[in-house]
């Protein structure tokens, strides 16, 4: 019987004597794409932490593949949140790709192994490039690639030990809007294979993607759905909201940056989302 991806009973973890997470509990079944949603020093980054073993809980329990976090190997890939690269650094693309095989024994396509063993690591990095679509650039210098084209070759290293779980914190914070549409794309692909992670202030890359939705801030609140209701998005955004639509409570609720117009303004729809019928097959 194949263990859940994640299984966590009343877990909570403190910095400094101060609880940033609370009474979390979580089972996620293998498969699974989860998005965590949450405000700036909710606990997300540290639940990521957590899962990787960086840090141990103050309580509970938490499983990671059906054993303890950081006894897991290569079975769990991971993107951090920073990732830059000084112009300087003069590594390619492919040598970046192989940075992820942290497996005992590994060369980093050089060094004292075997020619089969060095063959081998590069066959792998060059899958993980081609997973990613950037095969045809295995050659080039990391520093000259574009920014969404670095983070897929950071997913790539991420994944060259063909990890079962992958989690990934802020993967498309440093995109533009296109990289940042294909970056979903190319991880709800990923998906097919794994169980992902991932960490996220962007609501925009929610829907359509994931398969369900933890709202983080101190506790945990997973909903087994991928769509962002008013109520996920109010809790998402860390605030106390009673409003009909996810975009008025961007647009006139406590969240910042209102920029979107108001449905019964003219230059919107004049109110006719919010009238209009409903088709005979909606729910109420």
């Amino acid at each position: 019987m194949q263990h859940p991806a994640i299984t966590i009973e009343n877990l909570w973890f403190a910095y400094g004597g101060a609880r940033v997470l609370d009474q979390v509990n979580l089972t996620l079944a293998a498969g699974e794409f989860l998005a965590v949603l949450g405000p700036n020093g909710g606990g997300k980054s540290t639940l990521l932490r957590l899962l990787l073993g960086l840090v141990r809980p103050g309580g509970g329990s938490l499983k990671v593949l059906g054993q303890d976090p950081g006894q897991t190997g290569g079975r769990i890939g991971y993107l951090p949140q920073f990732t830059s690269v000084s112009a300087n650094f003069p590594i390619t693309v492919l040598g970046a790709v192989a940075l992820g095989l942290v497996q005992p024994g590994f060369s980093g396509l050089a060094g004292w192994l075997s020619p089969a063993a060095r063959r081998a690591e590069r066959e792998a990095a060059l899958l993980a490039l081609s997973r990613v679509g950037l095969a045809d650039q295995a050659g080039r210098r990391l520093s000259d690639l574009s920014g969404g084209q670095r983070q897929r070759v950071f997913i790539a290293r991420a994944i060259v030990s063909g990890p079962e779980l992958l989690l990934l914190d802020e993967p498309t914070a440093s995109v533009d809007g296109k990289s940042r549409q294909e970056l979903m794309a190319l991880l709800s692909e990923l998906n097919r294979d794994m169980t992902i992670v991932m960490v996220s202030h962007d609501m925009s890359t929610v829907d359509g993607c994931v398969t369900s939705i933890a709202c983080v801030n101190r506790s945990l609140h997973h909903h087994a759905e991928s769509r962002l209701t008013p109520a996920i998005f109010a809790q998402a955004a860390g605030v106390d909201l009673k409003a009909t639509c996810p975009v008025e409570l961007v647009a006139h609720g406590t969240v910042p940056h209102r920029v979107l117009l108001d449905h019964d303004h003219p230059d919107c729809c004049g109110g006719t989302h919010r009238h209009e019928k409903r088709d005979e097959g909606d729910a109420p």
